[in-house]
């Protein structure tokens, strides 16, 4: 298998960028060209990309993880790539993770993703509920999709599925993504043999009812969780989630946190009626 292309988006964290282009470069399958997208970095990112004649380089304005791989996957395509593999900059893949990836490819899965576990251990996912990685026992899974962590799309998938929406800058796009892929009836897989490193999620899990872990919603932080509410308002309307207001209302409720109330509502609904400004 040949014409490949790794992304990588990357914002002022050029130390975790080297580390990234340095674990692509240890690769046991070598037959890819390596697409920096950087997203305004003030770090000396610049420089450095700039420095290196053999990788692929994109340079514009701070448009989050979302406008950050909407250009690579748009770079891509029309450079008429076969395969797109995608990662941020603190991601890390395991140095067989491309040719195991590619050995389902082979055998004509077309959406394919890397086992994403914790940076700082192992034993466990870097997503979610963190599940513990036994957990999962299978070669390959349709239970777990973790995307744009070493996420290995064909490009016919593209073709028919269009662009990842920019417009959402960070939190929901790589969701969004999955489900419009689901939609169109394509069933991305994970390959635990093909691991990638990334450091734990972030944010704060909060449960919905007090004393009740069952379900429980992220709150992000402050000065951001506007745009999560908006997306997620917008993947809620396309989707049909319609719980996640529910959820979050009820957590936010018996928190007396009432001004959180007010802005969910607001952003959730520019979401529902699309708006992106």
């Amino acid at each position: 298998m040949n014409n490949i292309l790794a992304i990588i988006v990357t914002y002022n964290r050029l130390e975790c960028l080297k580390d990234c282009i340095g674990a692509l470069e240890n690769q046991t399958y070598k037959e890819f060209d390596i697409l920096v997208i950087d997203n305004g970095s003030t770090d000396g990112t610049k420089e450095f990309i700039d420095s290196r004649g053999d990788i692929l380089k994109i340079h514009q304005a701070n448009l989050g993880g979302a406008g950050g791989f909407y250009a690579g996957m748009k770079y891509m395509y029309e450079h008429n790539y076969d395969w797109l593999w995608m990662m941020d900059d603190d991601g890390m893949p395991e140095k067989r993770q491309l040719e195991n990836l590619i050995k389902y490819g082979e055998k004509g899965y077309l959406v394919l993703n890397a086992f994403v576990l914790n940076k700082d251990d192992h034993t466990r996912l870097a997503f979610g509920k963190m599940e513990h990685a036994s957990v999962y026992k299978e070669e390959i899974t349709d239970k777990l999709f973790l995307p744009f962590n070493g996420t290995f799309i064909h490009r016919s998938v593209i073709e028919k599925v269009g662009y990842i929406k920019k417009e959402m800058f960070i939190w929901g796009d790589e969701q969004e993504y999955r489900r419009r892929m689901i939609a169109y009836g394509y069933t991305p897989m994970t390959v635990t043999s093909a691991i990638h490193y990334h450091p734990q999620e972030k944010g704060k899990k909060l449960s919905i009812l007090p004393f009740y872990k069952g379900k429980f919603i992220w709150d992000k932080p402050k000065h951001l969780s506007w745009i999560y509410y908006r997306n997620l308002g917008y993947i809620s309307k396309t989707y049909g989630l319609r719980r996640q207001r529910l959820y979050h209302i009820i957590a936010f409720a018996w928190r007396l946190r009432c001004g959180e109330i007010y802005k969910f509502c607001k952003y959730y609904q520019r979401g529902r009626n699309n708006i992106f400004d």
